[in-house]
């Protein structure tokens, strides 16, 4: 067991649970009310102040009361404060136990810096609903992993809500908040479709934040589960060398399923079917694998339960979740 740290906080680096396992089933994060305090926090990029108050007010909207981290309207460089900044301006919402969830202002890059100095005890203490994707699906897996609680892969406040959130991603963010995840999502098609009625945890997230990972003690457990893939601005030599990546790490040798997001190569036709379905098929030729799931890098982007054991219904078109009944 090794300690790390980063100014006061400091962390056990220890061996958590695989939550893709049958024996770990993540719990739902404690369910939000109308008026609830909610902390916005910017771990990674700068936030466009245009964009910030669009945001913040779609979180208004929403029925929240938003707190900014104290890091929210700054820049330095690629982010949005010094590391320290940004660490601090975190962990100040996570000590507040007012605050009901965290959403995170936007992506782009920085949490990977700020991993190792992530104080986890004081997380465990204060159990809650987080909210973003892109640069934070490692956060969010390390969250599902650690503290055995689902998170949500679902807006940011800088981009999504900035926006504005059309009427099913409203209504999706509002019953994952309130402790009632949907049930199902659609998909647009299967490039193999399921064997029998195989079910895995959700997981997954940004391809190139996965890949940016491995080989690190942040490196996703995802063996065993249905994964969840999307990204943003790659062409396909890339995608095609994140996916090649994950397979020769061994990492996906036993998913159940893949499910694939927003996510076009940048160099395909603009009115072609996407080539990206099937070369995740090819690379992992025992799962299967749908496609146009309404999640991520795009419009609409649905909120998902990172962590809730779920299924593809290909007869149906649908990822099928967990009916998690009431929060704990």
């Amino acid at each position: 067991m090794t300690a790390t740290g980063f100014g006061r906080h400091r962390i056990r680096l220890t061996g958590p649970s695989d939550p893709s396992s049958d024996t770990m089933r993540p719990r739902l994060p404690p369910p939000l009310r109308p008026g609830d305090r909610v902390g916005v926090a910017a771990l990674s990029g700068p936030v466009d102040p245009a964009r910030l108050e669009a945001g913040l007010a779609g979180l208004a909207a929403l029925g929240f009361e938003p707190v900014a981290a104290r890091n929210l309207g700054l820049r330095d460089g690629l982010f949005a404060g010094s590391d320290r900044e940004r660490l601090e301006g975190f962990h100040e919402l996570a000590a507040d136990p007012g605050i009901a969830a965290i959403f995170f202002a936007r992506g782009g890059h920085g949490l990977l810096r700020l991993l190792p100095a992530l104080d986890w005890p004081l997380l465990a203490s204060r159990p809650r609903a987080y909210v973003g994707y892109s640069d934070l699906t490692p956060f969010l897996l390390e969250v599902v992993r650690r503290l055995g609680i689902v998170t949500f892969h679902g807006p940011m406040v800088g981009s999504d809500l900035a926006r504005g959130l059309d009427a099913e991603e409203r209504e999706s963010l509002l019953a994952a908040l309130a402790g009632e995840p949907q049930t199902s999502v659609p998909v647009a098609g299967f490039a193999r479709e399921p064997r029998g009625r195989r079910s895995g945890v959700l997981l997954g997230g940004c391809l190139s934040l996965l890949v940016s990972v491995l080989g690190t003690p942040w490196a996703a457990r995802l063996g065993g589960s249905m994964l969840l893939l999307e990204d943003v601005g790659e062409p396909l030599f890339r995608i095609d060398r994140m996916l090649t990546h994950l397979r020769l790490s061994g990492s996906l040798a036993s998913v159940r399923g893949i499910v694939i997001g927003a996510m076009r190569g940048t160099d395909e036709e603009p009115d072609a079917p996407s080539t990206v379905p099937s070369r995740v098929a090819d690379h992992f030729p025992a799962a299967a694998v749908a496609w146009g799931l309404p999640a991520g890098h795009g419009v609409p982007n649905r909120t998902l339960p990172l962590g809730a054991r779920c299924r593809l219904d290909a007869g149906a078109l649908r990822l099928v979740l967990d009916a998690f009944g009431p929060s704990r």
